[in-house]
């Protein structure tokens, strides 16, 4: 079973950790006892589930710091008022504190314990009862998000980078490939790009840095974070471009009229899919044209409109530096990084 789940799609082992998080929660709340508080370790549950997070222990102490931080501040105010208009004091107070104190982690179990405690008394007195009850879902329902999370399938969040870009320049290489057999061949054209198919992706890249900005953490780790969101801006840039690109190529008129040598289209797209294998590309050989005249000579030969194809020009040279760049860091990313001391 474990062995299986790095083969396992995020959506499918994220149901399964969240399903585990939520079965062992609503086993040891029914165990002792406090069946009354289980939604709230549900919640709790449900929302940590979290596999790309570096620094867990720390985590875990910034979110049961401020579900505490959160369900002091309700109790105290909640002996002057129980209307709304303290609720909405006791929320903002609690932010005051949780971001003074550093725990922005705990931001969201402050609000949530904060709201929670005054929706669960329902109007009654307070008793330590009460709040013991509540600290404790709230610690369980964390415990069990991180357990099923970290504990029993081990996070390597900087280990499944390479091959989640990888699967980018997959889905982007299967494009290329069925632009240049419609091309080739004519038919109808395939279905367009959607930025949406590769944006998620994208930002997972850069969802580990911006998640641990200002964290301590080992150099090593902290220049591997750098380069990988390096990555995921040079694949927005990429994603931009093709998408500009894509609708140009469809108005020409397909398929195009075989040639020899190859047509530039052509050898183009063919180019950008040999960029996508993350070799860094040797130097072009020199051409007595420059890239404009030798569009212009392509579409005479296509018979399409100029502005069309210098258009198409401009884009792939955007795409084929681009692409010769992220070559560059996937090789700088192979290599051993030397940490600072």
């Amino acid at each position: 079973m474990v062995a299986a789940l790095p083969s396992l799609s995020p959506l499918w082992r994220n149901s399964l950790r969240i399903w585990l998080a939520s079965t062992l929660t609503i086993g040891i709340l029914f165990w002792s006892g406090r069946d009354q508080v289980l939604g709230l370790a549900l919640v709790m549950a449900v929302l940590f589930v979290n596999e790309n997070d570096l620094t867990p222990a720390r985590s875990i102490g910034q979110q049961v710091g401020g579900a505490l931080i959160g369900i002091l501040t309700a109790m105290v105010l909640h002996e002057i008022s129980t209307n709304w208009v303290v609720l909405g004091l006791a929320l903002l107070i609690t932010g005051v504190l949780v971001r003074s104190l550093g725990l922005l982690k705990g931001l969201s179990t402050g609000y949530l314990s904060c709201w929670a405690l005054e929706l669960m008394h329902h109007g009654k007195q307070f008793n330590w009862a009460l709040i013991f009850n509540m600290t404790l879902a709230v610690v369980v329902g964390i415990l069990m998000a991180q357990i099923a999370t970290w504990a029993l399938w081990p996070r390597r969040p900087l280990q499944q980078l390479p091959a989640l870009e990888a699967r980018i320049a997959s889905q982007l290489s299967q494009q290329i490939s069925a632009m240049q057999q419609w091309l080739s061949t004519g038919g109808a054209p395939p279905a367009a790009l959607r930025s949406q198919d590769l944006l998620p992706s994208i930002q997972l890249l850069q969802q580990l840095r911006d998640q641990n900005q200002g964290l301590p953490m080992h150099a090593h780790t902290k220049q591997l974070l750098s380069r990988w969101a390096q990555a995921g801006s040079l694949w927005r840039h990429v994603l931009r471009q093709w998408l500009l690109l894509e609708p140009l190529l469809r108005q020409l008129a397909a398929p195009l009229q075989p040639e020899s040598p190859q047509p530039l289209l052509c050898s183009s797209l063919a180019d950008l899919a040999w960029r996508l294998q993350a070799q860094p590309a040797a130097a072009p050989q020199p051409s007595p044209l420059s890239p404009a005249q030798l569009w212009l000579e392509e579409a005479g030969r296509l018979g399409a409109p100029q502005p069309l194809l210098l258009a198409i020009g401009q884009q792939f040279q955007d795409l084929q530096q681009l692409l010769h760049s992220r070559a560059l860091l996937q090789a700088s990313l192979q290599q051993p990084l030397q940490s600072s001391r």
